[in-house]
């Protein structure tokens, strides 16, 4: 081998040694960087014709595992949505409360009982009525306070939807801008450039939303796509779009949240935007869906229920009973009905005009399924009790108001009561209540489909129905035609084409069933009116998860007994049939209505199968139990999942660090063996230096 040939051999050993002294100073350098990959150098011969002449760098190779890769992204996507319904169970546990808690929602409610129990002792007792008033008052606000807290949840889990659609958008943009930059790189062969360690960081930070998988291309490109195989990144960008609502109540109907293909050369939209909710399956996104459309609902539907059954309990014994003295007058609620409304009640009812001292002044028996109409009813009052009371109906408000300083006082008859719906002539009425709401208690109208809807034509309503995973899988609205109910519920039926069946029950609610076991039904729009009502059609009927979940809204002891508790109906008409005027009929002692009202505590109802709660007869103590142990249990899983979920996280994590990140005793091992290569390449220089320098002194 001649000196020049030695000498070239030095040198390129020298230059690729002190290649891979600075690929390994790198390493060490970015030991703490997150994201970053280590990188090495593979050497090979370099040959002059066929003739081996040395050595050379190759290729400096970034260490990446593909497969690893992907797991990773999986891992923190499952734990992106597990930490988000964790986190929100967390904070719905602290509004229910503990089963032992004593300000939980069972101990609000079990303290009403309590208090209603102890006033059946001495009704005459004012200090027992205020304790009644105030432990049923504390009782309401703690089921109203909630209802208001989990649409506070709702849009605390849309707001962060909002604020990460912001985000996502942002790191999309960047993986389309550092694949074409990657692309120039690698083309150019600079096959470990730092766009690819940013690119794989951005893609990391994507999938704690997303549930994404990567495909990697031949020219260096990576796309992005959604575990379900919608496109993300590709040839074309992409970007999500969802004009949230700011604010967020039990009736707000979400926007879809959409993705638009874009062309990057003039921005341009690429084809229509495809909705998503239905199509992620983890990440954050999933976790806020999840919660925000089914978890918190479900909690809130059953809130309203228990609300609902607890209005009811107590205003059908508060309409049954009396205060003493009876009140002058009593004003109902509107029922959206109208005086030529059928009456559709059954069995009987007596109202009863008493004076100051409970003396019976006039009476009159009903024989309600005799009756055709509401302004029937009110003539057979006004007829029967003959001037000692008058009745009017107004707007859809039955009053009846009592004569010459006198009281008036209704009671069902204990052996074939009224009903309509279910619902007694003054609890229907509202005439007597001692809860009041935001929402109706009970949807049970009493209509027949055969009777006249009343709804001005022409009125147009739109609704949407949402599936369990958040998508919306139909919308649809119907314009008030035809004469009937009937008609309305065929309407709805030929709308919702197949999606959901509606259906008039035998009490007079409207009954919807979805194709889609778990979807919800939204009103987006109502203009329909029941004349001078001013009642909508979905809110004559309840339409819509919102009017379940507002039935646990705003409610309150009536005001005015509420401010004077001698107004509470703790007695009960004592009629009978040889009973004549100028009997006693009222007295203060009389407790009947307040054991009415203990009662409840103990009653069984039946309940419906309610956000996610399997039906059942029980009492309501034990349905409130049960939706607190429902919350543990939802809790105590999504901390389980969590854990798992990061267990799998870190372990995928180590293991990816291991095979890409740096190892500090791996990187001075090698700066050993490449300075010693780098020095031995130096002295063979050398060595050529002086065998240059001796043939020049021979010479």
């Amino acid at each position: 081998m001649s000196l020049n040939a030695i000498l070239n051999t030095a040198t390129g050993a020298l230059s690729a040694n002190q290649t891979a002294l600075r690929v390994t100073s790198n390493n060490i350098a970015n030991v703490n960087t997150e994201g970053y990959h280590r990188r090495v150098v593979d050497f090979g011969p370099r040959l002059t014709g066929s003739v081996l002449s040395g050595m050379k760098v190759e290729e400096i190779r970034r260490i990446a595992d593909d497969y690893l890769a992907r797991e990773s992204a999986s891992a923190i996507s499952a734990q992106g949505s597990a930490g988000v319904l964790s986190s929100y169970f967390e904070r719905v546990q602290d509004l229910v409360g503990s089963l032992d808690g004593n300000s939980s929602l069972g101990a609000r409610v079990s303290s009403a009982m309590s208090a209603l129990t102890q006033l059946s002792v001495d009704p005459a007792s004012s200090a027992r009525r205020n304790s009644a008033i105030a432990a049923v008052t504390a009782a309401l606000s703690a089921i109203s306070g909630m209802a208001s807290n989990i649409q506070a949840l709702r849009q605390d889990a849309n707001t962060q939807l909002t604020t990460g659609v912001g985000t996502v958008n942002g790191l999309i943009a960047r993986i389309y801008e550092l694949n074409g930059r990657i692309k120039t790189a690698l083309s150019q062969g600079d096959t470990s450039t730092g766009l690819l360690d940013q690119r794989d960081m951005a893609i990391t930070e994507l999938s704690k939303f997303l549930d994404i998988r990567t495909y990697e291309q031949g020219d260096g490109r990576i796309y992005v796509s959604l575990a379900d195989g919608t496109s993300i990144v590709s040839d074309l960008s992409s970007e999500l779009r969802y004009p949230g609502p700011s604010a967020v109540t039990a009736a707000t109907s979400f926007p879809s949240l959409t993705l638009q293909r874009i062309n990057p050369e003039g921005g341009n939209d690429v084809g229509p935007a495809v909705a998503l909710e239905g199509r992620i399956r983890g990440g954050e996104f999933r976790g806020l869906l999840d919660m925000r459309d089914r978890a918190l609902p479900d909690l809130a539907e059953q809130l309203g229920l228990v609300g609902s059954a607890l209005v009811e309990q107590l205003n059908a014994v508060h309409n049954n009973s009396s205060s003493v003295p009876a009140p002058a007058s009593l004003t109902g609620r509107n029922t959206g009905l109208f005086a030529t409304d059928a009456l559709n009640f059954t069995g009987n009812a007596t109202i009863a005009v008493v004076d100051a001292q409970g003396g019976l002044v006039q009476r009159l028996d009903l024989n309600l399924a005799g009756i055709a109409t509401v302004g029937d009813l009110v003539t057979a009052i006004n007829a029967g009790l003959g001037g000692a009371a008058t009745a009017s109906f107004s707007n859809g408000a039955l009053s009846i108001t009592a004569a010459g300083g006198n009281g008036v006082a209704l009671l069902q008859d204990p052996t074939t009561p009224a009903s309509r719906g279910g619902r007694g002539l003054s609890q229907f009425f509202g005439l007597n209540d001692l809860v009041t709401s935001a929402s109706p208690s009970s949807f049970a109208t009493g209509v027949a489909g055969a009777n006249a809807h009343g709804f001005t034509a022409g009125g147009t309503a739109e609704f949407a129905l949402r599936g369990t995973d958040g998508a919306i899988l139909r919308t649809f609205n119907i314009t008030v035609g035809g004469a009937s109910f009937n008609d309305i519920v065929t309407s709805l039926n030929t709308a919702a084409a197949g999606y959901a069946t509606f259906a008039l029950d035998g009490s007079g609610n409207l009954t919807m069933t979805p194709a889609s076991a778990g979807a919800r039904l939204e009103v987006k729009n109502d203009t329909t009116v029941r004349g001078a009502t001013g009642v909508s059609l979905s809110q004559f009927f309840g339409m819509g998860s919102a009017a379940r979940q507002n039935q646990a809204a705003s409610l309150a002891v009536r005001s005015d007994i509420a401010s004077n508790s001698s107004k509470m109906a703790l007695a009960q008409l004592d009629l009978s049939s040889t009973t004549v005027v100028g009997d006693t009929v009222l007295g203060i002692s009389d407790n009947r209505g307040a054991l009415a009202l203990a009662a409840i505590a103990n009653a069984s109802m039946t309940w419906p199968a309610t956000g996610g709660l399997s039906s059942g007869a029980m009492s309501i103590g034990d349905y409130v139990a049960q939706i607190m142990g429902a919350q543990s249990d939802l809790k105590n899983a999504a901390d389980s999942e969590m854990a798992f979920r990061s267990d799998v996280s870190e372990e995928v994590n180590a293991r990816r660090t291991s095979v890409e990140g740096v190892n500090l005793d791996e990187e001075l091992s090698n700066m050993m063996v490449f300075q010693q290569a780098y020095n031995a390449s130096a002295r063979l220089m050398t060595t050529v230096q002086q065998m240059f320098d001796t043939l020049l002194d021979v010479v």
